[in-house]
């Protein structure tokens, strides 16, 4: 009996590990050294893209003190002011130091049952979940949670949303009434998110002289 008990909560600890693992944690500390970096390019399974305002998903380096942001939990001041909270060094957002207020994140297997992630805001941000028929699943909204202008020495706040059972997330449109955001840790269980190899900074570069070039080469042939 006892040698029974113990298989059976072998199993389970190892089905509860197995269900743990699935789940990817998205905390863009990769893009460190590679601030404004448009970040959909180097994913796979899933695209960050612009909303309604049409401004592209980029890495925001924290490490450049070029952002007014704090790093938790240490709580160190990254740049000045240090009023956006972001987990470690590297956050991602379409409006940190732009006016392209929302945002669209899709899974390319339409599979997620919940996303959740952190988030630092200057007003209120709404996460809302859809499926694919355009159907809104779930939202969730935080309020503002500067570090001094609002007095939140916690932290970046959490959002999450769940999709009704039987039903899956599709995409994401995440929005706010202030135009100052970003988010990090984004934690979700959508399957085949991969993360691709980041070329070095001169490759990116290179690579983008090298797109200038061939554009210009081609205006200049139609002229």
């Amino acid at each position: 009996m006892r040698n029974s008990m113990t298989n059976a909560l072998a199993i389970l600890l190892l089905v509860s590990v197995s269900a743990a693992s699935a789940d990817t944690l998205m905390t863009f500390e990769e893009f460190l050294g590679y601030d404004t970096t448009p970040i959909s390019t180097f994913y796979s399974g899933i695209s960050f893209q612009s909303g309604y305002a049409g401004s592209d998903w980029v890495a925001r380096d924290g490490a450049t003190g070029n952002y007014n942001v704090s790093s938790w939990p240490s709580g160190t001041v990254l740049g000045s002011g240090g009023e956006y909270w972001i987990y470690g060094l590297v956050s991602a957002t379409t409006a940190l130091d732009y006016t392209g207020n929302d945002g669209v994140i899709a899974f390319d297997n339409k599979d997620a049952a919940y996303v959740e992630l952190g988030y630092s805001s200057y007003g209120p941000l709404y996460l809302e979940a859809y499926d694919t028929s355009n159907t809104l699943l779930d939202s969730a909204s935080g309020p503002a949670n500067l570090r001094y202008v609002n007095g939140n020495a916690s932290g970046p706040g959490t959002l999450r949303v769940d999709a009704p059972a039987g039903q899956y997330i599709s995409y994401l449109y995440i929005h706010d009434t202030g135009n100052y955001w970003t988010v990090d840790n984004i934690r979700t269980d959508a399957s085949g998110i991969v993360m691709n190899p980041i070329p070095a900074p001169g490759a990116v570069l290179l690579g983008g002289i090298g797109v200038s070039l061939v554009t210009w080469l081609r205006r200049r042939k139609t002229l």
